[in-house]
């Protein structure tokens, strides 16, 4: 069945239940959350148009040069989501940034406390920073790992735990909506975490894994990055196409948020299975830890196993300064395994930023990131990228 009737037939459901809800509820209030959301009295019935802007800046210089100072409109999304009968939540996404409608989200929650179960096109459940949404994430952009290997949005069903600050996510994927579900291999994936409070600090720990097969009639894998930032035109680390079938990740995921303070790690092995039995397996590896703090004072957000917004103290919008978060970050990416006679380079990367929170829903990004290269066909690179965004969402 082609992908875009399953979307079609999501995205007619999201809006029966979007209309439902707003028709069901007998008396509907109105409250301003970076945009209206409409709700009943007796909180059973929720809708709300979603959307965010992020507009950025990159400056990318290597050992040849500047080689990018540019713009773009890196996301320009609009949505709706929502409840209806207290149980069943809806989402769906577009974003236009592309210049084309690229279907982010088109997913239908069913909640039975404390389990749910979801089905539509949603994040692959793997990965802390992945799951966090790019509104929260603390720098312009995610770590090596989740870029270079491919997580992301896939069709599929899971069910979702919730219970005492743990939470297992787990499901069968297959396909995206551009694409022929038939044709398109499966990914099966699972993620645990789970949350203490000791004193003052949140703990959170937690694991992910999937499987991932190839799409039909395809016998190659390939991996490679960019030095953290988008507008660069390289990507300085780079496998090829690997002769494989499938592969499969394993990670870890550790983070503390004590005050102003916070910080989080994580590690992941890909393996890349080999698609004949006289080829060889590879393996990759990568992680970054990053320490955060927020000098204004606010606590960074936590809440369901990832990152929330940050909620600010005193707004510009009513006559305060926002606030003001200082980071710094570690972060490698090794596309290299001697023994599969794979050299695609290793990226070891120094980030730091600055983000200034003019309220809840806006804030401006700065960055700065040195990348070395060793190994690979850029071997001795030394890549600086300075970035700027602006971000509002609703």
């Amino acid at each position: 069945m082609p992908n875009s009737n399953i979307t079609f037939a999501i995205f007619g459901a999201t809006l029966l239940l979007a209309s439902t809800s707003v028709s069901l509820a007998q008396d509907l209030n109105v409250v301003w959350k970076g945009a209206p959301e409409l709700s009943s009295d007796d909180g059973n019935y929720k809708m709300k148009i979603r959307g965010r802007i992020f507009t950025d800046w990159g400056s990318i210089s290597d050992n040849s040069g500047k080689v990018a100072d540019t713009t773009e409109l890196r996301t320009g999304r609009i949505g709706i989501e929502g409840v209806i009968m207290k149980d069943i939540k809806y989402k769906f996404g577009v974003d236009f940034a592309s210049g084309n409608s690229n279907i982010k989200n088109a997913s239908i929650e069913w909640s039975l406390k404390p389990v749910s179960i979801v089905v539509g096109q949603y994040k692959v459940p793997v990965s802390l920073e992945e799951q966090t949404s790019s509104r929260y994430i603390t720098f312009i952009e995610r770590s090596g790992i989740t870029d270079a290997f491919g997580f992301g949005r896939n069709i599929g069903i899971g069910t979702n735990f919730l219970k005492n600050n743990f939470t297992i996510k787990a499901g069968v994927f297959q396909g995206t909506v551009a694409g022929n579900s038939d044709k398109e291999g499966r990914t099966y994936a699972l993620r645990s975490t789970y949350a203490a409070k000791i004193k003052n600090a949140l703990i959170h720990i937690g694991a992910s894994a999937f499987h991932r097969e190839n799409d039909q009639g395809i016998l190659t894998k390939r991996y490679r990055q960019r030095p953290h930032h988008h507008l660069s035109p390289s990507r300085y680390v780079d496998t090829g196409n690997l002769n494989a079938k499938s592969d499969t990740f394993f990670g870890a995921e550790f983070g503390v948020v004590l005050g102003p303070l916070s910080a989080q790690t994580e590690w992941g092995r890909m393996k890349s299975n080999a698609a004949t039995s006289t080829g060889i397996d590879s393996s990759f590896s990568g992680g970054y830890v990053d320490v955060s703090y927020i000098i204004t004072g606010e606590n960074r957000g936590y809440k369901g196993g990832v990152f929330d917004r940050i909620e600010v103290a005193n707004p510009v919008s009513s006559g305060g300064a926002g606030a003001f978060q200082i980071a710094a970050r570690y972060d490698v990416i090794d596309l290299t395994d001697k023994v599969a006679d794979v050299f695609g380079g290793k990226q070891t990367s120094y980030i730091v930023g600055m983000n200034w929170y003019l309220n809840n829903y806006t804030r401006v990004m700065a960055n700065y990131s040195n990348s070395k290269i060793d190994g690979g066909n850029n071997n001795g690179q030394n890549i600086n990228t300075f970035g700027l965004r602006f971000q509002i969402d609703w």
